[in-house]
């Protein structure tokens, strides 16, 4: 058997096929890694979501609680009374409370008001120069 040393193989046969395979895996590495930083940060949204419907429903907890010993006839702390209506805050977190309102008749009670509020500190921000019409 006889080799034929005149046959050459070109550098652009094997150079692009080696390019188009590096940038492949290049491109299923950054993709790899958008993927993780994605993972990441959904992960974190979910701790911070959990963490505030756990907060929400032990401030729930705690209100009815309070709502139950009102309905007892029990003078509750941090309760005010006007008339048969009675009001009170449970802590959420830091800058929310759940406010609550119940009017108590005997046995029978209604919710007036069970409602999440923000009740933190708001700061103005005045950074930002707006247009206010003309100046004619």
């Amino acid at each position: 058997m006889k080799i034929n040393k005149n046959i050459k193989i070109g550098f652009s046969t094997v150079g692009g096929s080696s390019i188009l395979t590096i940038f492949s895996v290049l491109c299923l590495v950054v993709f790899a890694l958008l993927t993780l930083s994605t993972a990441k940060a959904d992960s974190k949204l979910s701790n911070k979501s959990l963490k505030s419907v756990e907060n929400y429903y032990k401030a729930d907890k705690n209100a009815e609680i309070i709502l139950a010993r009102l309905r007892q006839g029990e003078k509750v702390e941090g309760v005010q009374k006007k008339g048969d209506t009675y009001t009170y805050k449970c802590k959420i977190d830091d800058n929310q409370n759940l406010h609550v309102s119940v009017t108590i008749k005997g046995n029978n009670y209604i919710v007036n008001q069970w409602k999440k509020v923000y009740d933190g500190k708001w700061e103005d921000n005045k950074s930002l120069e707006l247009w206010e019409g003309s100046e004619e």
